[in-house]
């Protein structure tokens, strides 16, 4: 089983995280998630869940996180991931695993350059956590160091607090799944055709990692799904507009 929190009560909620993340990433969304048992789960290889043996391809990554509800009895929960976590979410959702899914700024809709800059771009911010973990508790105070660091994945980067900050930089950095899901999982387009369960594709307006084109893309794609935009929001939105993603989340898992 992969770790996990649960808190709350009320209908079942799974939440994803990205690539180099972890389930802690979901904090400062909690307390607007109000009415439901939220269940945040670190993907494998990530936080304190060990990493999968072979290729952790989105297919195998996606089989872990449906054994993980399987064992802790959710029957046919609702689930919203980012990124990664997103890209699950529909797959779960394809699967009829889910009773419904929002999927943020999800992997699987890249063009093969669009695709290519991402990863490359992912390598980069790896390669930069690992030179910088061993300080980052000292360098993450600086507001100037939080914006360069994360300006591909937040539209407000200076508004992600120190601790927080410095927690996914060493996750990134010291993460086993990073490298090997960054090569098996992050190239993987997501087919086309209907879901089991309705599907909402949210996507920050200024993500600069996945473009927002990629929105239109997906919900082309995906019979049924429908497109959030979410204004003034970057790849990873939590500390951009906590308020509005927590909206997104609620309103579309409850269309299952």
């Amino acid at each position: 089983m992969l770790a996990h929190d649960r808190v709350g009560d009320g209908p079942p909620l799974v939440l994803l995280h990205f690539l180099g993340g972890h389930r802690n990433v979901w904090q400062p969304l909690l307390p607007l998630l109000e009415g439901r048992t939220v269940v945040a789960i670190d993907l494998p290889g990530f936080g304190e869940s060990r990493p999968l043996a072979g290729s952790p391809t989105l297919a195998r990554l996606t089989d872990a996180v449906a054994g993980t509800i399987a064992e802790l009895g959710l029957e046919r929960p609702a689930v919203a991931g980012i990124s990664l976590g997103g890209g699950i979410a529909i797959e779960l959702a394809r699967a009829g695993s889910v009773s419904s899914a929002v999927a943020i700024s999800p992997i699987g809709f890249a063009t093969l350059p669009e695709m290519a800059f991402a990863k490359a771009s992912l390598r980069a911010t790896h390669a930069a956590s690992r030179a910088i973990a061993g300080q980052v508790d000292r360098l993450a105070p600086q507001a100037t160091l939080r914006a360069a660091l994360g300006a591909q994945m937040f539209a407000k980067p200076w508004a992600v607090p120190a601790e927080d900050a410095a927690g996914l930089v060493r996750s990134m950095a010291h993460s086993p799944g990073t490298l090997p899901v960054l090569r098996a999982a992050m190239g993987q387009e997501i087919q086309g055709g209907g879901t089991v369960a309705p599907v909402t594709v949210a996507w920050g307006q200024r993500d600069a990692l996945l473009l927002p084109r990629q929105g239109r893309r997906a919900v082309q794609r995906l019979s049924f799904a429908q497109l959030v935009p979410l204004a003034g929001c970057g790849h990873v939105p939590l500390w951009d507009d906590p308020e509005k993603v927590a909206d997104t989340i609620l309103t579309g898992t409850s269309r299952g």
